[in-house]
């Protein structure tokens, strides 16, 4: 799938919603939680993914959705009671409906925007809640190599417990790979790209995975 391509195909033009920045995320090998889309009017068995599941309203125009109610975790037996009361309060939207991705240690947010004066750039920190209580981040230029990554997350306050603080066993090298893909994809996208957010990138199961994603394109 080219950019182009993923770009044309956006149901709102120049305004992806979660599911869409997923898709290019898989087309970048960043990892993601397994999940499908249920579009207004579809039915969802439960058959489709392992429980427990996560079940998010999935809109362009909806940017915080946990702000308003559009999340709900560890979502089991009680999921078509879950999707009903989503689909009543968000009635014109789709649900993405994912596999909780069990974890533990820290969450991480790369995120990316566009710098006036010198282009596309990346931010890496301390993700989750802790992003606004710690404000624990770096920034480079993008594109940008896997010593430079290293480099970013050497920077953090936090940085300890991607090399075995307490025995914490995150992949840091992996880490890095995947902030050299965001870079990559950002840059790629070209005067299209605008702004992108992945928070909590999490480790799980021996690999990072982006449990949450937004974009803004410029139009």
């Amino acid at each position: 799938m080219s950019n182009n391509n993923w770009i044309d195909g956006l149901n709102i033009p120049g305004k992806p919603d979660e599911w869409e920045v997923k898709e290019l995320f898989k087309a970048y090998s960043i990892e993601t939680p397994k999940g499908i889309l249920l579009k207004p009017g579809m039915e969802f068995t439960g058959t489709e993914l392992e429980q427990p599941l996560v079940v998010k309203v999935c809109d362009s125009k909806i940017l915080h959705k946990s702000d308003i109610g559009g999340v709900k975790l560890n979502v089991k037996k009680d999921f078509g009671k879950v999707i009903a009361e989503m689909n009543h309060s968000f009635p014109d939207s789709s649900l993405l409906i994912e596999e909780m991705v069990p974890y533990s240690g820290l969450e991480f947010i790369i995120g990316a925007l566009v710098d006036p004066d010198f282009g596309p750039a990346l931010m890496v920190g301390a993700g989750g809640i802790l992003t606004e209580l710690y404000k624990d981040v770096t920034f480079r230029l993008a594109p940008i190599s896997k010593m430079e990554a290293l480099r970013m997350l050497n920077e953090l306050t936090v940085s300890e417990v991607l090399t075995g603080y307490r025995g914490s066993k995150m992949d840091i090298s992996a880490l890095a790979d995947l902030i050299v893909s965001v870079g990559t994809l950002i840059t790629e996208l070209g005067s299209s790209f605008n702004q992108l957010d992945i928070n909590p990138v999490v480790f799980s199961d021996g690999k990072w995975v982006a449990l949450d994603g937004m974009a803004i394109l410029n139009l």
